[in-house]
């Protein structure tokens, strides 16, 4: 598979934890990544048995912050993941500002949106203050990477995008969500944490 062949360059040769290794994946997107050979690995991808795909499918969601999400491949080795964003044309949600566990690079393959980064000042009872610092249009090709920790949100535009995502294993133990009508921060936990939460009341309502 083409697809394969990919991701075993990506495992073996980048963690994504450090800069450097993010500005090299964003070239290595750019050189060898379009919208016509992600079409020719959801083509491949739809050929697995359904023991492959099982774990992928479970992968697959609404996205909170909107947008639909693919998972193509989860690395168990470099717990590198890719996964594609996917918004319908005029179907965009107003995206909260938030960070992630990971860090990140992302190439655009069709579409467009506008990325804003913010600095945030954490104040009393969950309240902080928020800064606009860069807010630049991506467009059909574009790449950038993104640390974890950092906050930023997408504006929509009125076109189907459709982005790669291409992220390192977790770095940090949640990620964090402001509301945009209070400016009240919240931590969001991973599905692993999630699960392991469910588990243990349970296993009290059990006693």
């Amino acid at each position: 598979m083409v697809l394969n062949k990919f991701v075993e360059v990506i495992d073996r040769t980048f963690t994504l934890e450090s800069k450097k290794e993010l500005e090299l994946m964003c070239g290595l997107l750019k050189e060898q990544v379009d919208l016509q050979k992600v079409r020719e690995w959801l083509s491949e991808l739809r050929q697995e048995s359904e023991d492959q795909l099982g774990n992928l499918a479970s992968l697959m969601e609404i996205h909170p912050l909107g947008f639909e999400k693919y998972v193509l491949w989860n690395g168990e080795n470099s717990g590198i993941r890719g996964r594609l964003h996917y918004w319908p044309q005029n179907k965009w949600p107003f995206e909260s500002i938030h960070d992630h566990r990971f860090n990140f690079a992302v190439i655009l393959l069709c579409g467009e949106y506008t990325h804003e980064e913010y600095n945030v000042t954490e104040l009393e009872m969950d309240k902080v203050e928020i800064e606009l610092t860069r807010s630049s249009k991506v467009v059909e090709g574009d790449t950038y990477f993104f640390e974890a920790g950092s906050f930023h949100r997408v504006i929509p535009s009125n076109k189907m995008t459709l982005s790669l995502i291409v992220r390192s294993k977790a770095i940090l133990p949640y990620s964090r969500v402001i509301n945009p009508e209070d400016l009240k921060m919240r931590k969001a936990f991973g599905n692993v944490k999630k699960f392991k939460d469910k588990l243990l009341t349970l296993e009290n309502a059990l006693i």
